[in-house]
């Protein structure tokens, strides 16, 4: 079974922002993006990203609830210093 997580991160520049995080995880990971959205596959899960207006939309999947939270910390950790915002980081509400 597939566990699924959501979040509308409140950003000036999204997709700037969604650039800039998939340009950083293929480095290490497989992420593949275009104009305004993305994914990113972790090998434990995977990530979608969608940039609209004022926000940007992030879609988590994993099979294992373990994995999903580690997905969705390596977003949070990484979301402020992409952003621009590396000392006041936006807040992120995941909705499971």
């Amino acid at each position: 079974m597939q566990i699924t997580s959501r979040a509308n991160i409140a950003l000036t520049s999204p997709q700037r922002t969604l650039q800039k995080l998939c340009k950083h995880f293929n480095h290490k990971v497989n992420a593949h993006w275009q104009h305004a959205s993305g994914e990113v596959d972790f090998g434990i899960g995977e990530c979608k990203l969608q940039a609209a207006a004022q926000q940007l939309l992030v879609t988590c999947h994993a099979q294992q609830l373990s994995d999903l939270n580690e997905i969705e910390h390596t977003i949070e950790r990484h979301i402020g210093p992409m952003s621009g915002q590396p000392n006041t980081p936006p807040v992120i509400l995941w909705h499971r």
